[in-house]
């Protein structure tokens, strides 16, 4: 008797297991099916901004009128916005990817202070002219190549990411093809989607970067005013990455060095699993971390992801102020700054990514603030009183503070922030908090996913 009994609870158990397991296998498959469908959208989408945007800033080249200038580059400046949006969807190594995102960046840039400066009546100088013909002569190509890849997407099933390397290359011995042709400038075939983005970052690596005044003329300043003096090596650096992956979430392990980068925020490149992570040269500090992990469903609200926010700002050492938020749908990105005597310090922003399904840091971006954070000594203002007589009648005020924003050419500007609305729509207007003359306009854009500015 007991021992049918304990036969047929060890059949049940067994068949609980087996449902359990074929359950869990089918929802795997589900939220990875889904997944691939919103990374497809992404690139989908991704690529037809590009092409507009290639064939928008074409006709800004030939157009003669300014209205016609004006038309044309103000349509690459939001398809360059658009474009940006779902390239941050797209599953890549991000680490490897930027000089993508800095050209589209910097094209949207140029051509929105062009369209600015023609629409306060300037005229656009010869070495404009020949900047715009630069950039389209190189979004060109970067185009042509996103466009093929979306082509053998279509046509030849092509992968996202290419087939788990040999024990030998995860040893070092040997080089992969396409770092063999990043070495001697050629193209191989790229057998996934992520070699083929690789690639075209490698090949906008080796030119020279843009000269021009805008907003985001250099990513970084010359020299990081932000970093803390000193250099590290790279034991020092390993203690650093390793300290950090311990606080969001992954204690006792070392990570595998990857590589050097360049440049004023130069440094040593880490790897955990499918985390990377970066520590600078100077001062041993993370200004970077992405963490491309399977994330779960969601199981967290947007107030619960801030919360977590914040506490992992406080973990790694950092006293900012939350001032923005962007749904991704799996996770939700932050914006961060520096608040110092009531006034908000734009330009010392840092960028962090919550994973909705267990509140994990899965992505930092602290480039910004390392850049541009300084001790800075503000000026007289006028009061608060005298600057709103020069605001337009009807704007109602919703919400008001000192702030410093940067303007074109790093340029930072102390100003009185008001938030507020005007016939039915929501603005942010900057007034000069010395002088009171108006010094930058952004429209409120509110869509399930976040408030975007224009």
């Amino acid at each position: 008797m007991h021992r049918k009994f304990w036969i047929g609870t060890l059949v049940a158990a067994l068949l609980i297991s087996l449902g359990w397991g074929v359950n869990e296998y089918r929802l795997e498959g589900k939220y990875h099916l889904v997944a691939e469908n919103n990374s497809h959208r992404a690139l989908t989408d991704f690529a037809s901004y590009l092409d507009q945007m290639e064939s928008d800033m074409a006709k800004g080249n030939v157009a003669s009128s300014p209205n016609q200038k004006i038309l044309y580059l103000s349509q690459v400046s939001s398809k360059s916005e658009a474009a940006l949006k779902d390239f941050a969807q797209i599953p890549a190594d991000q680490v490897g990817l930027s000089y993508v995102s800095e050209f589209l960046t910097q094209s949207g840039d140029f051509t929105r202070t062009l369209t600015q400066k023609l629409a306060g009546g300037g005229k656009i100088s010869t070495e404009e002219e020949k900047t715009l013909n630069d950039m389209h002569e190189r979004l060109m190509p970067v185009n042509q190549k996103v466009q093929d890849i979306m082509m053998r997407m279509d046509t030849e099933n092509l992968v996202w990411t290419d087939p788990t390397p040999s024990l030998g290359q995860r040893l070092g011995f040997g080089r992969t093809k396409i770092a063999e042709a990043a070495a001697d400038g050629t193209e191989v075939p790229f057998k996934s989607v992520r070699s083929g983005l690789d690639q075209l970052d490698a090949s906008l690596q080796k030119l020279p970067p843009f000269s021009y005044t805008g907003e985001y003329a250099t990513r970084v300043v010359p020299k990081p005013l932000g970093l803390p003096s000193g250099d590290v090596t790279r034991d020092q650096a390993q203690g650093v990455a390793r300290e950090f992956l311990s606080k969001v979430g992954y204690p006792s392990i070392t990570p595998e060095f990857t590589g050097e980068s360049q440049g004023a925020l130069g440094g040593y490149m880490w790897k955990y699993k499918e985390a990377d992570i970066e520590v600078s040269h100077q001062g041993g500090v993370v200004t970077f971390y992405r963490d491309q992990r399977s994330i779960e469903p969601q199981a967290l609200s947007k107030e619960e992801a801030a919360s977590k926010a914040q506490a992992i700002l406080q973990a790694l050492g950092w006293h900012l102020v939350l001032t923005s938020s962007e749904d991704y749908g799996s996770y939700i990105q932050f914006d961060a700054v520096v608040e110092k005597d009531g006034v908000r310090i734009y330009p010392d922003k840092v960028r962090l990514m919550i994973a909705l399904d267990n509140g994990q840091l899965v992505g930092l971006d602290a480039a910004p603030y390392y850049s541009f954070h300084h001790s800075r000594t503000f000026p007289a203002k006028l009061t608060m009183t005298q600057v709103v007589k020069n605001l337009r009648p009807n704007f109602k005020i919703l919400e008001s503070r000192l702030a410093v924003i940067a303007k074109s050419g790093n340029q930072e500007v102390y100003c009185y922030e008001f938030r507020g609305q005007y016939q039915g729509e929501e603005y942010l207007l900057y007034l000069n908090a010395s002088t009171g003359a108006e010094e930058k306009i952004q429209r409120i854009i509110k869509t399930p996913r976040g408030e975007f500015l224009q």
